[in-house]
């Protein structure tokens, strides 16, 4: 019997998360919690494909900065004359949107409510498509794939997520590849939206134990075996206050992009300094800021995010977990649930759920690589 390796990533499936669910994906008795990196989607994706931290393969954050004139923004700053409410607007959202997507980013975005007259300050590390050959730095399971002839297809957060679950599969029952790749990041959403208790979020977790169980029978009846590994990037916390950090700013008296140049994400508030004294001023107000921390250069070390040249920020203040910064360059409105905590909360953790045994190695994110390497070189003669 031929075997098809079918990995699905759902973006935010936390281990504590999915744990609430009674006998979740009976079909997978061989589970494992691992351990997520500190950020989002943007770094822990790319460690999961790559097997390494985030300053060993250059993805943290969605937004770092610019080095050389090299930002895909260049000339946004001209947005500055426009009335604020035309600046705020959807419409040119939507325009400055297609001029990057136009000057070759290829990797997922958003503008949010980034100042867009500071964005040339700004660059974006994921100009490539991680999920391709060559979409990241010193190669990632793709190659592995691509080197090895292993036939293979995948569906990516390009593709709805019910249109990607029927096209996979129909893929397992034609039996043409020999590895499947689902990634979804509609619980990502719900989360966002909902909490951990939202019904959405309950009926959506209902299907995703449910998976790997159809997937497996539309193989039993190709006669294939179907080899499955429910994955996931990190979990999420439900919020329970909010932190106005851009408040504390304006309390100090500083002022950027004069004093120094800032980026506010959802949970993170990350600096590039102009002036010692603005940094002073700042580094004192937000350490008695009650919600967050700052993260010296040791715990950043710890996390595999420390970049020697502070392209993702000079000094870094991250929120502790539950707490929302808001408002944003993410948004201005609360939201029910976020990721992007301190990596050690329970509810932060991601997951591998598998009908194959997970080594007792596997115990962190960058581990999954070699994992799944591994489980290609096990596969049946000829399966590959």
């Amino acid at each position: 019997m031929s075997a098809v390796m079918v990995v699905a990533l759902v973006d935010a499936l936390g281990w504590t998360l999915a744990a609430r669910v009674p006998g979740f994906a009976p079909a997978l008795p061989h589970r494992r919690r691992l351990d997520t990196v500190l950020g989002f989607s943007s770094g822990a994706l790319p460690t999961i494909f790559t097997g390494r931290m985030p300053a060993e393969h250059g993805r943290w954050l969605m937004y770092r900065r610019a080095a050389g004139g090299a930002s895909p923004f260049r000339g946004f700053g001209a947005t500055r004359l426009l009335p604020g409410r035309v600046r705020r607007g959807p419409r040119l959202a939507r325009l400055l949107s297609r001029v990057v997507a136009a000057r070759g980013v290829r990797g997922y975005f958003h503008l949010y409510e980034v100042p867009r007259e500071r964005l040339p300050f700004f660059d974006l590390p994921e100009r490539r498509d991680p999920f391709a050959p060559g979409g990241l730095p010193g190669g990632a399971l793709w190659e592995t794939l691509e080197s090895r002839g292993v036939t293979w297809r995948a569906w990516t957060w390009r593709t709805p997520e019910a249109e990607a679950v029927e096209a996979l599969l129909a893929s397992v029952a034609r039996g043409r590849e020999r590895f499947l790749f689902l990634y979804t990041a509609d619980l990502d959403a719900r989360l966002h939206r909902e909490g951990s208790q939202g019904a959405g979020v309950r009926r959506a977790l209902e299907g995703y134990a449910a998976l790997a169980g159809r997937e497996i029978e539309a193989g039993r009846r190709a006669g294939r075996e179907v080899w499955f590994y429910l994955l996931s990037d990190h979990g999420m916390v439900d919020v329970t206050r909010t932190v106005d950090v851009a408040a504390a700013l304006a309390a100090t008296g500083t002022r950027a992009p004069r004093d120094y140049e800032v980026f506010l994400d959802s949970t993170f508030a990350r600096f590039w300094w102009r002036a010692p004294a603005a940094r002073r001023a700042v580094e004192a107000a937000l350490a008695a800021l009650p919600g967050g921390r700052w993260l010296d250069d040791a715990a950043l070390a710890r996390e595999g995010c420390l970049f020697v040249d502070r392209a993702y920020g000079e000094s870094v203040w991250l929120a502790d977990p539950g707490a929302l910064i808001v408002p944003s360059f993410m948004g201005r409105a609360p939201l029910a649930a976020m990721h992007g905590y301190d990596p050690a909360h329970p509810d932060m953790a991601a997951g591998l759920w598998s009908n194959r045994p997970v080594p007792e190695a596997v115990r962190h994110l960058r581990d999954v690589r070699a994992h799944l390497e591994a489980e290609l070189d096990a596969l049946p003669a000829g399966a590959a």
